[in-house]
């Protein structure tokens, strides 16, 4: 396979032309991708056709695969999980209609995603996008001040899959998967530090009075959604999305319930957050 890199925007996202994740790649080829994700944060292979073997395997070129636990449907049952508003191959589709805020997958555990890769089978005639959120260039952004304000600072992750899984609720349910996390990570393969919030999931920074922590936090997310840090994708049959869930964080646009939007999601584990070592101003 002979690669080529062509990048989506200035800050975010590329796509990589000649793969073909259905077959087996070289080992240059092999190296070269999870390369090209960890500088772009966000990689596009289009007029892909994946089964979930096929799919879990290029997912393996990143690291294990990570069983998606949040769900406990399927718990136990696969490595992977339909985002669909239909039931595929006997599995009930997962996270099935409506917008999604801004969040990173499975920050509310120890050990979050590495990487997550979405595969697109059935998609709606408009919305159902997916926006992809650079953490990365937001944390390098921030106005020195700020920078200096969250340094040790942690945050309560949450997520209530049960009564708030796409839009941030007042509060959650005592049993709802929580972690604590510091606001800036050092990504676990560059070594750039990395705003590590997100609307959705972040609870409260532990340690302030929560009115200092929403105040504080509801201005990182202003921060971390503004325009210029963002990729939208516009979903095709046959695309396959991976993005570096440190680096970025990824919400969804509305689109029409009666329209099918059918994906099949795979991850890789990653390890715990480390905080970042940042060099004072």
């Amino acid at each position: 396979m002979t690669m080529t890199v062509h990048p989506l925007t200035p800050t975010i996202g590329a796509e990589l032309r000649g793969i073909d994740a259905s077959r087996p790649i070289d080992a240059a080829t092999a190296a070269a991708i999870p390369a090209a994700l960890w500088r772009h944060q966000v990689i596009l292979l289009r007029g892909q056709e994946l089964d979930p073997k096929a799919q879990g395997a290029f997912a393996e070129l990143f690291g294990p695969l990570q069983n998606p636990r949040t769900v406990p449907e399927i718990t136990g049952k696969s490595n992977f999980m339909y985002v669909a508003n239909r039931t595929v191959d006997g599995m009930k589709g997962m996270l099935p209609d409506g917008e999604m805020q801004f969040h990173a997958d499975q920050c509310y555990y120890e050990f979050p995603s590495r990487a997550t890769f979405l595969y697109a089978m059935e998609v709606p005639s408009k919305g159902g996008n997916t926006m992809f959120a650079s953490a990365q260039a937001a944390y390098a952004t921030l106005p020195a001040n700020l920078k200096a304000r969250i340094a040790g600072l942690k945050a309560l992750h949450v997520y209530d899959y049960a009564q708030n899984p796409t839009i941030r609720g007042i509060d959650h349910s005592p049993g709802a998967p929580h972690f604590v996390h510091p606001l800036v990570v050092r990504h676990p393969e560059t070594g750039k530090p990395i705003l590590y919030v997100n609307r959705l999931m972040t609870h409260h920074i532990v340690g302030i009075p929560r009115a200092e922590s929403d105040a504080l936090l509801d201005r990182l997310f202003t921060h971390i959604e503004r325009r210029e840090f963002i990729y939208e994708h516009v979903w095709r049959p046959g695309d396959l999305v991976v993005w570096d869930n440190f680096a970025t964080l990824h919400a969804r646009t509305d689109f029409d319930p009666k329209e099918r939007r059918v994906m099949r999601r795979f991850s890789v584990a990653g390890p715990r957050p480390e905080p970042a070592i940042v060099q004072a101003a």
